[in-house]
C-alpha cells in the first residue's frame, strides 16, 4: 500500500505485519479486518451509504487481490466469479441488504477498480489532474494546468507490477519484453512504460488523459483567437500544407484533432500517427498507426499516395518529404520557433532525396505553405505565439511573411483579405461581420 500522501486519507501508511502474505484459502475478507462503523452511520434517512461501502469493499479487495500472488494468472471471467462471491460473502456478513441491481452495480465497480491502476485511480479521477508519472517507488508526480506536481506519494514493488499488469490487461496486449519502451492506450488514456533496462529508477509509468477539445474550449484556454483559428480553418479548406511545429506537449496534437473535427470529417482523409493520440474519428478518416524506423513505414506511406486521398495528417514530429508535393497536408515537428522547423524541413530533404541545400531549401519554400508555432507558456498554458507564410524568394528573408505573432500579450496579425474559404465565410455568416473579425493591421 501507499507508505505516504498529503493527497488523501485513503492513502494511510501500512505496517509491514498488516499485510497478508499466504495466499488465502478462501476469497472472504475477515470481518474484523474491516472495522466498519457502527450502523446508525451507514444510515442516512434509512438508506445505506452505498459510495462509503463501495470505498470500503474497494479497499478490501484491493488488500485481499494483493495476497494472492496467481491473482494475474486467472481470466478475466474467473477474476469476476471471484469478486462477486467477494461482495456478496462480504455484504452477507455485515448485514449491508442491498437489492439485485444495486449488488451488481456494486460489483462492476469494484472489478472495474480493480482492473484499473490501483491507488493512482484516485489521481486519474480528479478533472483536474492532466497526467500521472510514475518513477518506480521513488515518487508520483501529477501534471495540473501544465506544471508538474510533486505528490508525494510512493508505491511499493506489488503496487508498482499490479498497475503494470492491469495495463497489459486493459489495453489487450501483452508483455513484449524485446521492448524497454511501450506505447499503450487504455480508453482515454495514453500511457507508456519504461522498464529497468533503460530506467534507472525501476519501472517508469506515464498515464496521460486524452481529452476531445472543441473550439470553444481552445478559446477558452488561450491557444488562440477566434481570428486565428477561423483563419487556420480557412488554410486548411484550401488545401494548403501547413507544419505545426512546437516542443514536446505544446499541444501539436490538440490542435490537429480540432482541426480534423472542424474541417475534415467529411473530406476522405489519411491520418498517420506513431501512437494513437487523435481521438478524431470519421467515416472517411483513414488512421494508421507506424514507426517511422518500421520497414512497414515506406511502403504505408507509397499505398497511402496511391489511394489519393483529399488531406494527408502526419502527426509524427518529424519531416515527411514523401508528403510534401501533394496537395492539402499537415506535419508536425518538433521544433521550439520557425527558424528551427524550417532547418529540419531543409535537413529532411536533403537528408531522403539527397539533393543540395540550395535546391533543399528551395523546395521547402515551394512546397510548404504555412508553419504555425506552438509554445508552452511559462504559466503552462499552450499558445499559438507564430504564423509565417512561406513563399520562395530571392532570400530566405523575403520567403518567409508574418502572418500573425504573439507579442506582449497580444496578437499582431497581418492575415490575407478577402479570405476564399466557404468554410471560413460560413463561420463569419455565423458570427458577425469580416471587417470586425479578420482586419489588417499595419
Amino acid at each position: 500500500m501507499l507508505q505516504s500522501s498529503k493527497l488523501s486519507s485513503r492513502f494511510k501508511k501500512l505496517e509491514k505485519e498488516e499485510i497478508i502474505n499466504e495466499q488465502p484459502k478462501k476469497f472472504v475478507f475477515s470481518k474484523s479486518a474491516l472495522k466498519p462503523p457502527e450502523p446508525e452511520e451507514l444510515l442516512q434517512e434509512d438508506k445505506l451509504d452505498l459510495p462509503y461501502i463501495e470505498e470500503t469493499l474497494k479497499n478490501a479487495l484491493t488488500e485481499k487481490i494483493d495476497s494472492i500472488p496467481v491473482w494475474f494468472e486467472y481470466t478475466s471471467v474467473r477474476q469476476k466469479e471471484l469478486i462477486k462471491s467477494f461482495v456478496e460473502n462480504m455484504l452477507s456478513s455485515e448485514d449491508y441488504n442491498l437489492n439485485d441491481a444495486e449488488k451488481d452495480t456494486l460489483i462492476e465497480k469494484l472489478f472495474t477498480s480493480v482492473m484499473g491502476f490501483g491507488p493512482l485511480d484516485y489521481l486519474l479521477a480528479r478533472e483536474n489532474v492532466d497526467a500521472v508519472f510514475v518513477n518506480g517507488t521513488n515518487s508520483v508526480h501529477i501534471e495540473i494546468g501544465g506544471k508538474v506536481l510533486n505528490t508525494e506519494m510512493k508505491l511499493n514493488e506489488k503496487q508498482v507490477g499490479f498497475i503494470l499488469n492491469n495495463i497489459y490487461a486493459l489495453s489487450g496486449c501483452k508483455d513484449d519484453k524485446r521492448n524497454n519502451i511501450s506505447n499503450y492506450r487504455v480508453k482515454d488514456l495514453f500511457i507508456t512504460v519504461i522498464m529497468p533496462g533503460l530506467s534507472q529508477c525501476g519501472i517508469n509509468i506515464s498515464i496521460r488523459k486524452s481529452f476531445v477539445r472543441s473550439i470553444d474550449n481552445i478559446l477558452e484556454n488561450g491557444m488562440m483567437t477566434r481570428e486565428i483559428f477561423d483563419f487556420l480553418v480557412s488554410i486548411t479548406d484550401a488545401g494548403k500544407n501547413i507544419v505545426i511545429c512546437g516542443d514536446i506537449n505544446s499541444g501539436k496534437t490538440t490542435l490537429i484533432d480540432t482541426l480534423i473535427n472542424t474541417s475534415l470529417l467529411n473530406r476522405r482523409s489519411a491520418l498517420i500517427e506513431e501512437t494513437a493520440c487523435i481521438n478524431s474519428a470519421g467515416d472517411t478518416l483513414m488512421k494508421f498507426t507506424v514507426d517511422k524506423q518500421s520497414p512497414d513505414y515506406c511502403a504505408l506511406i507509397s499505398n497511402l499516395l496511391k489511394m489519393s486521398p483529399e488531406y494527408f495528417i502526419a502527426d509524427l514530429n518529424s519531416p515527411v518529404p514523401e508528403l510534401s508535393e501533394v496537395s492539402g497536408s499537415i506535419i508536425t515537428l518538433r521544433a521550439s520557433c520557425v527558424d528551427a522547423a524550417i532547418a529540419k524541413l531543409i535537413s529532411g530533404f536533403t537528408g531522403l532525396e539527397k539533393i543540395p541545400e540550395k535546391y533543399a531549401k528551395t523546395k521547402v519554400f515551394t512546397d510548404y505553405d504555412y508553419i504555425v508555432q506552438i509554445n508552452k507558456m511559462n504559466d503552462g498554458t499552450r499558445k499559438i505565439t507564430s504564423i509565417v507564410e512561406l513563399a520562395p524568394a530571392r532570400t530566405a528573408a523575403l520567403s518567409v511573411k508574418s502572418v500573425a505573432k504573439f507579442v506582449d500579450g497580444e496578437y499582431i496579425t497581418e492575415i490575407p483579405q478577402p479570405l476564399t474559404s466557404i468554410r471560413a465565410e460560413s463561420l463569419l455568416s455565423e458570427s458577425g461581420s469580416m471587417s470586425s473579425r479578420f482586419y489588417h493591421q499595419d
